[in-house]
């Protein structure tokens, strides 16, 4: 555990910080002695197990466990990210996450893109399986314009004499890239605004927020709150941020942190607040507990062992030899084509007997590279398509396919998920121009694309039901339900078994202009 000094701007890749932030609001009581109490954030803790002597969450349970020994109270907040995507997720949806959780003794969680990536009715079981709230302050059940069942706008917890609240912004983006038709994800500045109001009024002391970095969630929140006037929706903004391993940025008048997700480390906030007669006062300081310093919790591993050991047997059955390379890492799949994903396209087409493949690259996401002649497992191709995504065939018109390209490609530039790998099918296209402006060109086998006619496109339920921005395909009748269908990565595991070798290859079928 280590700390620092302060910064006034965004510190990345440090290891020790600290910073003082005052605070005055209107008092509700009298004169009281300083009471100090500390948070304590998290997120994204997908893997069981550690990595080089960090992370994991019997050392998450460690570090907590040794933070909760000292005088000071704590309050234990995750930020999310954490439902999906693993192997084990892949089997139970995220419930071996959530005993986890309930064994280490989370406050609160917080519900991002993520946590539906399993669909809204799979969070909704979890959320009545955990035993502390996992909230959401702008995703609300269509039909009520509530929360949905088992979750919560909102969380109120105890620090001593204070009352701290507890909210969470979803991703908006979470409408594209998650299944969940009973939800409304409601743009987060003013349900976070509406609901830090109401909370204030109800006694509430200070106010912590939880966001993640889709679609710049936290940037957009981080300015709302900073600019001249500003909603006073949060007094602390914690936020999820990719490659970044501690960092917090001060914009007075709110405290925004981050922390690497898999419980590598964590963000320790020591709050002191107290009330002077018609203000409570509030500063904060914050520390990055590093897990290489704790050993495991004994009761945690053992169940962590347990819970990858139930599966270790089945994964580790060999499929195949791999004959070439493959590079399956966030910028390989989302930006071009790739080998693996055309694999898997092909393997899709043929099983259903289509005419054309669609995948989207960000169900792709084993994030590595694999050398010439490896052996792979299950737990590979289960690691690369961790989600339940089945086959379905769409009977699509030449425009639908035509405009399920264009919008796969619309957002390259962001290296979003959206980005479309095909079969028996060959694209040029212009990434100089406009989004919707981008296709030149696509050809089904050797014929160019009749816009009139139909095709039997094979592809997953999630982009069929528009998922990743597919709109285009939400209204395509379907040929086949996907009650009928195997999940594409058990499509792939046979494809591969049946010869006993797998050799994906790169064939030009995307021309990008770049």
């Amino acid at each position: 555990m280590r700390s620092g000094t302060a910064a006034f701007w965004l510190l990345r890749h440090v290891v020790a910080l600290a910073v003082a932030v005052p605070l005055a609001v209107a008092s509700r009581g009298v004169l009281a002695d300083p009471h100090r109490f500390t948070i304590l954030y998290t997120q994204g803790t997908t893997e069981l197990g550690e990595t080089q002597g960090r992370g994991g969450m019997a050392r998450l349970a460690a570090m907590i466990r040794a933070e909760r020994a000292k005088q000071t109270p704590v309050l234990v907040l995750h930020g999310g990210q954490t439902l999906a995507p693993s192997v084990l997720a892949f089997y139970d949806q995220g419930a071996h996450i959530i005993d986890l959780l309930n064994g280490i003794g989370v406050d609160a969680m917080a519900a991002l893109n993520r946590e539906f990536h399993h669909g809204d009715d799979r969070l909704m079981a979890r959320a009545f399986e955990a035993g502390f709230p996992i909230i959401t302050t702008n995703a609300v059940d269509r039909a009520t314009g509530k929360p949905l069942d088992g979750l919560e706008d909102s969380a109120v917890l105890k620090a001593g004499p204070f009352r701290v609240g507890v909210l969470a912004a979803t991703p908006t983006l979470t409408r594209e890239t998650a299944s969940a038709p009973r939800t409304d994800f409601r743009e987060p500045v003013a349900a976070l605004t509406a609901k830090a109001k109401a909370l204030r009024a109800s006694g509430v002391d200070l106010i912590v927020a939880m966001t993640g970095s889709a679609g710049n969630t936290h940037k957009v929140l981080m300015a709302a709150r900073a600019s001249a006037g500003s909603p006073n929706f949060a007094d602390i903004l914690l936020y999820q941020d990719r490659g970044i391993q501690s960092a917090y940025v001060q914009n007075t008048p709110v405290l925004a942190g981050t922390v690497a997700p898999q419980g590598t480390w964590v963000l320790a906030i020591d709050v002191t607040m107290e009330r002077k007669a018609e203000e409570l006062v509030w500063s904060a300081q914050t520390r990055t507990l590093d897990s290489i310093a704790v050993a495991p919790d004994p009761t945690i591993d053992v169940r962590s062992r347990a819970y990858a050991a139930r599966l270790d047997t089945m994964l580790s059955i060999e499929v195949g030899r791999l004959d070439g390379t493959i590079d399956t890492r966030r910028e390989a799949v989302r930006t071009g084509e790739n080998a693996f994903a055309n694999a898997v396209t092909d393997t899709l087409r043929a099983s259903l007997d289509a005419d054309v493949a669609l995948i989207n690259g960000g169900g792709i996401r084993g994030d590595r590279e694999y050398a010439d002649g490896v052996r792979l497992t299950r737990r590979d191709i289960y690691t690369e398509l961790p989600y339940h995504d089945v086959g379905v065939v769409l009977n699509v018109t030449g425009q639908q396919l035509w405009d399920a390209v264009e919008s796969g490609l619309s957002a390259v530039e962001h290296t979003q998920g959206r980005f479309p790998h095909l079969s028996n099918a060959r694209v040029t296209a212009d990434l100089t121009r406009p989004p919707g402006q981008r296709v030149q060109d696509i050809r089904i086998g050797d014929r160019p694309l009749d816009r009139k006619a139909h095709y039997r496109l094979a592809t997953s339920n999630f982009l069929a039901n528009g998922g990743d921005g597919y709109s285009s395909l939400s209204v395509a009748p379907r040929l086949m339900e996907d009650r009928t269908a195997d999940f594409v990565s058990t499509q792939l595991i046979a494809h591969i078994a049946r010869s006993g070798v797998f050799a994906p290859r790169l064939d030009g079928r995307m021309a990008l202009k770049r």
